[in-house]
């Protein structure tokens, strides 16, 4: 009992717990009359997250989050161009979580460039 209680609280099982609480929230967020206005924009994200791989090498230290971070404000810099609209701080949260949702997709899809999910400790 006490090796499965450990299991279950290990970093790993609650990153993973984390990160899919996250990915719903931001699907939902998405799917929401407010959120709507970014998924016109998907075309971004995507572009965004292919770009964040080729940017950033597989041996950069926390290569995840600079993917992420990079994809973000490649994302943010498009989206405001064409609007002229910069969203809030509430949104860029909500728009981050998106985007690594849209990784994800990418990633279990293949294309992305042979990496592998998980490979540098992040995603």
């Amino acid at each position: 009992m006490e090796t499965l209680l450990s299991g279950l609280l290990s970093f790993n099982t609650v990153a993973g717990l984390v990160a899919g609480a996250a990915a719903v929230f931001a699907a939902k967020w998405i799917a929401s009359e407010k959120g709507a206005k970014y998924k016109a924009f998907e075309g971004y994200a995507i572009t965004a997250v292919r770009l964040a791989e080729k940017a950033v090498p597989d041996d950069t230290p926390n290569a995840g989050a600079k993917r992420l971070d990079y994809a973000l404000k490649t994302f943010l810099a498009k989206y405001r161009s064409a609007t002229g609209v910069v969203p809030d701080e509430a949104a860029v949260a909500k728009i981050e979580a998106w985007i690594s949702t849209v990784h994800n997709a990418l990633d279990a899809a293949g294309v992305l460039g042979g990496r592998t999910a998980g490979k540098d400790g992040a995603q």
